[in-house]
């Protein structure tokens, strides 16, 4: 087997076949169990997933992916540098989609991870020994290719693959054929290009692909775009192109794995924003924004936090609120799950003129005029008037812990408004509009309004409580006392629902989580943060 490109060179000369080998090659398959085949859709992007031929071409990929997504605890302390390249430097400036897996962050995310995994049993288990051997051993076992097993972990791949991995979506491909390019940090350059190249002899039939090496990284496309993406790198990386460093900025700690995805270009490219489920003419290909996000560790939670910025269109209207989670802290300790909106009457309101618009439309290519028009005659509603007042300043819809059988679920809310008369009309209207008078049990005191399905939560939900005050609501939402929109949901509560489902290590993993939140606030005009928190015992 000859070795593959080395394109350590200058990027403005573009490099030859080394020894008189082939600049391609062709890349066993591997089956979906391992998960990770598919390097653009299996992390969140917008993309229509690529047919077979591609998962077959970025194989090197997906298990490096497997690697270094599985280290463990015991080999990050071993490095707490976090220093050195990142994909984003070796990639493009012109990748719109990007993701990142890395195992050498910062010394804290580090020994938060340990912290935190520690915690669940089967992760915890898998500190002890050889982790990556462990992990290699699952990826080759999930391969249909016995020359893939032939490969020693300690002898092939251990001397070689590095902490990070990167996939780039760039402009040139299409939503079934997304043109991807895989970069994986090498500790030895030589070692790396020869076992993938040997790794490329394995297999019949498939796509073949690129191999370059630049500044540490190994860069896998498909056949025939390498020389093209190193012209791309000389004109500048991706951790050049100053909208993905300025939002890479704003996003701060970037964890364990990081994402971004310019919006924009991808509905232009894939001419499908699957984002919100529209194909084709119809798809809003002049749609701006970017989403940033990042996977953290604190020792107590897991946490993805991230940022929306440059958004058009509606979201250019919305200004932030004052956002105050007083009233969801408020309810009763056994509260189960809860969801909260700050601000929901000037959200609203903010929002209507958009809102409106797109509701008009959608509906006159089904062939109704006036769609709103409609449900105020039926309902006998004003809109938006009326769902400003029952969305009021704050609203939070709860439900406690309970036993779940034959008897209505206990469920309420209690809203905050100008007008809690009018608020508690509304939900009578709303009620018996579909068949349901009398369900509810509703009660107005000053400007707030009770609703719930007993007569005993609604005098709960007067009565208040001290969920803020617990440890599992405080680690899953209390620093976000000023978020406009908040969901909080007790595990340890919740589990008794589906834990005798689930078999010993299952049942284990899922004792040792404690609660879930969510929280997000508008920040300015098309912007906004957020983050989901998973709390462990």
């Amino acid at each position: 087997m000859n070795q593959p490109t080395d394109a350590s060179m200058p990027e403005n000369n573009p490099p030859q076949p080394a020894h008189g080998g082939p600049t391609s090659y062709t890349f066993p398959g591997a089956t979906e169990p391992v998960g990770l085949t598919d390097p653009v859709s299996s992390q969140g992007g917008p993309a229509t997933p690529p047919r077979r031929k591609t998962s077959r071409a970025l194989l090197v990929g997906g298990v490096a992916t497997v690697l270094v997504l599985g280290v463990g605890g015991a080999v990050a302390i071993q490095q707490l540098s976090g220093s050195g390249p990142r994909p984003s430097d070796v990639l493009p400036g012109d990748t719109f989609g990007y993701v990142q897996v890395d195992i050498d962050p910062s010394a804290g995310q580090k020994l938060a991870a340990v912290r935190f995994l520690g915690k669940i049993p089967e992760i915890k288990d898998l500190e002890s020994g050889d982790t990556r051997k462990k992990l290699w051993d699952l990826a080759v076992a999930s391969s249909d290719d016995d020359c893939v097993r032939d490969f020693d972990f300690a002898r092939d791949i251990d001397p070689w693959l590095g902490d990070r991995v990167g996939f780039g979506l760039r402009p040139g491909g299409t939503a079934d054929d997304p043109n991807v390019v895989a970069a994986l940090q090498v500790k030895d350059q030589d070692q790396a290009m020869s076992t993938l190249g040997r790794l490329a002899d394995c297999g019949e039939g498939g796509d073949q692909v690129d191999l370059r090496a630049k500044d540490g990284y190994v860069l896998v496309t498909k056949h025939g775009q390498g020389d093209d993406m190193l012209a791309a790198i000389a004109k500048g990386t991706l951790s050049q192109n100053a909208t993905f460093s300025g939002d890479m900025a704003a996003l701060g700690e970037q964890g364990v794995a990081t994402t971004w995805w310019n919006v924009g270009p991808i509905a232009k490219e894939f001419s499908s924003a699957l984002l919100f489920g529209v194909r084709g003419p119809d798809a809003p290909q002049d749609l701006e924004g970017r989403v940033a996000a990042a996977l953290r560790f604190d020792p107590g939670y897991a946490e993805i936090a991230g940022i929306a910025r440059g958004f058009s269109g509606a979201a250019q209207s919305i200004q932030p609120v004052d956002g105050d989670l007083s009233e969801l802290a408020a309810l009763p300790e056994d509260t189960l799950a809860a969801v909260h909106i700050s601000g929901g009457a000037q959200l609203l309101d903010q929002a209507w003129p958009q809102l409106k618009k797109q509701i008009n439309d959608v509906a006159s290519s089904g062939g109704m005029d006036d769609p709103l028009g409609e449900i105020e005659d039926e309902l006998g509603l004003a809109l938006p008037d009326d769902l400003k007042v029952l969305l009021g300043s704050s609203f939070t819809l709860a439900l406690p812990d309970q036993v779940f059988g034959s008897d209505v679920p206990a469920i309420g809310a209690k809203v905050v408004t100008s007008d809690a008369q009018r608020a508690e009309e509304v939900v009578s209207t709303i009620e018996d509009a579909s068949g349901s008078a009398g369900i509810l049990t509703k009660s107005v005191d000053g400007d707030r309004l009770y609703v719930a399905t007993t007569p005993d939560y609604v005098d709960r939900l007067k009565s208040g409580g001290n969920l803020g005050d617990t440890d599992g609501f405080k680690a899953a939402v209390g620093d976000a006392s000023d978020a406009d929109y908040a969901v909080y949901v007790d595990l340890d509560r919740l589990e008794k629902l589906y834990l005798e489902e689930a078999d010993g290590e299952t049942r284990a993993a899922l004792e040792a989580m404690r609660a879930v939140g969510i929280s997000s606030t508008v920040t300015g005009p098309g912007e906004a943060a957020f983050a989901f928190r998973l709390v462990a015992n």
